[in-house]
């Protein structure tokens, strides 16, 4: 399943001459490199008739709003904390079942899957390729950003992992889980970003200041993953620097830990739960 639909688990990165694969990670480019053409290049009578044959094919199907599980956990601190965010999804239509279907959904499916690999596999810049934006997709790929967004903040909020890492509670956090996460709040951030780029300007201020939070919670845990590396890595860096640590793992992760290092920026600041 995708890094994003299917909340892959796996967030250890390799290097980039090691024998790793993806899965689905050229599907979504070839799906790319195929269909932005194709939408770019047709006219309104053939982009009706494309958006028309992928809308009869239930195996294109897209689902949405797949972070509307955590208002179900009830009688919990997170399903109450959901319950009071700005950014909930509403049904459409009476018994909207979120399934949505067309070219465009299908298109920011893929744009999403591959851009969230390329944040933590490749040096992209703008891993989402923003400026190739088809206008079929625009609406589409904000929905899907914005519900990646809510189900790795909601998941993460519930994972206890998580604030062990914002409190510096190294004994409890390995090296590798520690990357794992931080891995994560590297994609989120650069979600967080993508759709601000695209559909800042539509949220209501209460949204945006809620959006802002949640970048600078996914900040918070960034920081303690380098608090706990240091930690990890003391003796090390005091006899050969930081310089010489082989870490491997999301580029912007590693290259984020080596300068909090550089810097003495490696402190934890805790949020509250």
């Amino acid at each position: 399943e995708g890094t994003v639909r299917g909340y892959l688990a796996t967030f250890d990165a390799p290097d980039p001459s090691d024998a790793y694969q993806i899965v689905g990670y050229q599907e979504y480019a070839n799906a790319l490199n195929q269909l932005i053409p194709l939408v770019q290049n047709a006219n309104a009578e053939q982009l009706e008739a494309y958006n028309e044959i992928v809308s009869e094919l239930d195996e294109f199907s897209v689902y949405v709003n797949l972070s509307r599980r955590f208002g179900r956990l009830a009688g919990t601190s997170l399903a109450q904390r959901y319950k009071q965010s700005y950014l909930h999804e509403f049904p459409q239509v009476p018994n909207d079942d979120f399934r949505r279907r067309g070219i465009g959904w299908v298109l920011a499916l893929a744009r999403l899957e591959h851009g969230a690999v390329e944040v933590g596999y490749q040096d992209n810049a703008n891993p989402f390729s923003l400026n190739n934006l088809t206008a079929i997709e625009r609406m589409p790929f904000t929905e899907l950003l914005l519900d990646g967004v809510r189900s790795h903040y909601w998941t993460m909020s519930s994972d206890p992992v998580t604030y062990q890492l914002i409190k510096g509670q190294v004994a409890k956090v390995s090296d590798r889980t520690a990357l794992a996460h931080g891995r994560r709040a590297v994609m989120v951030q650069h979600m967080l970003e993508a759709l601000d780029k695209i559909a800042g300007n539509s949220f209501e201020p209460a949204q945006r200041s809620e959006l802002q939070t949640w970048h600078r919670e996914l900040s918070s845990i960034r920081e303690g993953v380098t608090y706990v590396m240091v930690e990890t890595y003391r003796a090390a860096i005091e006899q050969q620097g930081f310089e010489q640590l082989q870490l491997k793992g999301c580029k912007a992760l590693m290259e984020g830990i080596r300068r909090d290092i550089s810097e003495g920026k490696a402190q934890v600041t805790t949020f509250p739960r």
